[in-house]
């Protein structure tokens, strides 16, 4: 009776690894997952981030704003010139057309613009970013109001005189 007991308890040992083994690839794995998952491998708002970027943009099409516009600057100010040279840039063929077709308001609004500003904010670095984002926001409400969805995605200065 003694020799039928032993190779129950060498199929019983086997069993024990065998179970050990199993739970230590199951906390293993539970470990693994749980690191990836905490570290957003599985996050889908990465995915999408990624997948946005690896999405090349249109090259970039520039218009210029010819003549350059030459304004006075501020009624309450002494005889102050302001001549500034602008460039539009957007990433479609449709958007520069609608530009071109709107010159006439596009200018007319940026002198407005333009001849309000006083020289001494104008003559400041922060002054003049300040300038070239109304300028941006006065173009895209010019097309705005002839039915362009798309706007106008910079403003640039090319030249900037005063006097």
């Amino acid at each position: 009776m003694a020799e039928a007991a032993q190779p129950a308890q060498g199929g019983s040992k086997t069993k024990l690894i065998i179970i050990i083994s199993v739970v230590v690839l199951l906390v293993l794995g539970l470990g693994i997952g749980a690191t990836l998952y905490l570290t957003g491998v599985f996050s889908h708002k990465k995915a999408g981030a990624h997948a946005t970027e690896s999405v090349p943009k249109k090259p970039a099409i520039y218009l210029s704003i010819e003549p350059a516009l030459v304004v006075n600057l501020g009624p309450d100010q002494p005889v102050r010139f302001l001549q500034v040279g602008i460039d539009v840039m957007a990433r479609s063929h449709k958007i520069i057309d609608a530009v071109k077709q709107n010159m006439p308001a596009v200018r007319n609004r940026l002198i407005s613009l333009l001849s309000g500003q006083k020289y001494a904010v104008v003559s400041t670095q922060a002054g003049k970013e300040a300038l070239r984002k109304q300028v941006l926001e006065n173009i895209n409400e010019v097309l705005k109001a002839n039915g362009e969805t798309k706007p106008v995605e910079q403003v640039y200065f090319t030249n900037f005189v005063m006097q």
